[in-house]
């Protein structure tokens, strides 16, 4: 009876068992920077960079905060920037928007860039971005993201730089 006893209990702790996978894919090495306008795939959708805004934090404490789409939006810093499935949106934060490169990740120093479709945001942290250069009205660098085998984007981009003037955001003075 104990014997049967124990073979059940091994079934049930056997039936019970959990099996989980680990992605181990080894280092991921990044390419070089494309200098071609930012572009390639986010979430198996053909994207290339056509207008994009960083917005100015209002305060000591606030964030940088850049929006990238697919789209000729005819003013880049009061359009509202609408992701969908068809044309997704690339975006990123940063306490400061200095001249300098920027590796992805979730360490000290690092950052993440999002791919919005319409339905899912992904936190994207392989890659790097590197801010060029930073002026009064423009933003312009270069960006490497990767999330999985189905957003890919790399290459130059020029933003312009948003204020915050009477409740609504317009091009920096």
């Amino acid at each position: 009876m104990k014997k049967l006893f124990y073979f059940i209990i091994i079934l049930i702790f056997g039936a019970c068992s959990v099996t989980t996978e680990e992605d181990t894919t080894s280092s991921t090495t990044i390419p070089d920077y494309e200098t071609t306008t930012l572009s390639g795939k986010i979430i198996d959708t053909s994207w290339t960079f056509k207008t994009g805004r960083v917005t100015v934090p209002t305060s000591s404490t606030g964030s940088y905060s850049v929006s990238m789409i697919n789209d000729n939006l005819s003013d880049a810093c009061s359009s509202t920037y609408t992701g969908t499935s068809s044309n997704p949106i690339v975006s990123f934060s940063r306490d400061n928007l200095t001249v300098g490169e920027t590796e992805l990740g979730f360490g000290t120093g690092q950052g993440l860039v999002s791919f919005y479709g319409g339905s899912t945001l992904y936190g994207v942290s392989t890659g790097k971005i590197s801010i060029d250069t930073h002026t009064t009205t423009a933003v312009t660098g270069k960006m490497y993201a990767k999330f999985g085998s189905h957003s890919e984007i790399n290459g130059t981009f020029t933003l312009s730089r948003c204020c915050l003037s009477s409740g609504s955001y317009s091009l920096c003075e």
